[in-house]
């Protein structure tokens, strides 16, 4: 492994669970994919007048243990796979003062021409410096409850209505949100939707009943997450967020989340393994039975990525 990446939690990336929000792990790796970039030989590839940039197409997250404000951190990685168009890296997030690994990301980065989404080969001499970087997957990156089915090629806002899908976000993207191409800053994959979260009732009803008291306690929390990048959302785009339960146990509840543009496109998905936290205890809550005969008969086994 390579280190690509070192700096800390700062408070402010920090969010109402008091640790460290999933928004900026993945802002975090994508500057471990800007060091990556730099010694592959493509040092432009997120600046402007490049003509060649790295896209995530997909990313894989696992959350291992919590990041408090102020934490040293520090990722390394390596590539695991290599094809004609794209590499799969493995990035890993440590506390750089205890060594324990607080996430792991898999992406999948595909070669593609800046400002649009269309692949291209790599470039033999990008090729070779890839192949020298390649290591193997540490035994705790693979997910344990995320499905790895190859994603449903059409999604449509159609779907959404018919299976009755919850809107819990609704937004537009703002200049701040992208990079160099005015294309969405991958971070922003994340972040869109666990800004919205909050919203979602149906599957996380504790959280919803601690916020209607005034006594918040509780949270909900994400434990592993799998996004699938089909369009680049721009500068000035309006989205929204549809949501609904897949199924759920005592410990964990699977959420698909869809994100579409003003014309009903996907632009893109993600499933979310989570959990409610005990903002005192620090420590997952299993759902009672109460809670649990909610979640069932709101979920939607045929729901998918």
């Amino acid at each position: 492994m390579i280190e690509f990446w070192r700096g800390c939690a700062n408070a402010w990336e920090c969010d109402e669970l008091g640790h460290l929000n999933v928004r900026f792990y993945l802002a975090k790796a994508w500057e471990a994919v800007g060091d990556l970039a730099d010694r592959i030989g493509m040092p432009g590839a997120f600046g402007p007048g490049s003509v060649a940039t790295l896209l995530p197409g997909e990313i894989v997250i696992r959350y291992l243990s919590e990041v408090h404000p102020g934490t040293p951190l520090l990722i390394e990685g390596a590539v695991i796979d290599v094809k004609s168009k794209t590499a799969r890296i493995c990035l890993i997030v440590r506390n750089a003062a205890s060594g324990q690994i607080a996430a792991i990301f898999q992406i999948t980065l595909r070669h593609c021409v800046a400002g649009r989404r269309k692949s291209f080969d790599w470039p033999e001499r990008i090729l070779k410096k890839l192949e020298a970087l390649q290591g193997a997957l540490p035994q705790e990156a693979p997910p344990r409850s995320l499905s790895d089915a190859r994603a449903r090629k059409v999604i449509r806002l159609q779907d959404a209505d018919a299976l009755n899908l919850t809107e819990i976000g609704r937004g537009r993207i703002n200049p701040e949100d992208c990079g160099p191409f005015g294309q969405l800053m991958p971070e922003h994959l994340q972040g869109k939707i666990s800004n919205a979260a909050a919203n979602f009732s149906e599957a996380f009803p504790e959280q919803t009943a601690a916020h209607a008291s005034g006594e918040i306690r509780m949270g909900g929390a994400l434990l592993e997450g799998r996004i699938c990048v089909r369009r680049w959302p721009t500068i000035g785009d309006g989205y929204v967020i549809r949501s609904g339960v897949q199924n759920a146990d005592r410990n964990v509840r699977s959420i698909i989340h869809w994100v579409f543009d003003r014309r009903g496109r996907l632009l893109w998905s993600m499933q979310g393994i989570a959990a409610i936290m005990d903002l005192s205890a620090r420590k997952l809550i299993k759902a009672d039975d109460d809670t649990l005969a909610a979640l069932h008969s709101v979920c939607k086994p045929d729901l998918s990525l």
